[in-house]
């Protein structure tokens, strides 16, 4: 599955309102950290583990930044878990380990609860 660029309001709200995860990467092309990154959660969005329990999507904040606006992105690289039009969990700035652990916490959501109970990264407050 390809990663999906969101670039205006509707498409985000139509995204992350669906009934299956959603794991969204808010990045800017300008930002070092994003260019490192964004080919790693491009690869997980490949992987035959995630490609049927989870949507992957990009918002590029030079292109969409009322989407990141209202998204309330602080930083950038965040990667943002939606459901249900939910937000469950996000990461700042993750390396790989801590980006793949996200994904494989998003594959499990509406199906099984995870092991511990609990999201990876930081919950939304």
């Amino acid at each position: 599955m390809a990663v999906t660029p969101l670039t205006n309001l509707t498409e985000y709200e139509e995204a992350i309102s669906r009934d299956r995860p959603v794991v969204v990467n808010f990045c800017a092309t300008w930002a070092p950290r994003c260019r490192v990154i964004t080919p790693v959660f491009e690869r997980f969005s490949e992987l035959p583990e995630f490609a049927d329990t989870v949507d992957f999507c990009r918002v590029d904040l030079d292109e969409a930044f009322d989407v990141a606006q209202k998204a309330g992105v602080g930083p950038v690289p965040v990667f943002m878990v939606f459901h249900n039009g939910t937000r469950l969990s996000e990461v700042v700035a993750p390396h790989p380990e801590a980006l793949r652990a996200l994904v494989g916490w998003a594959s499990t959501v509406g199906t099984a609860p995870p092991a511990d109970g609990a999201a990876p990264g930081r919950s939304p407050q």
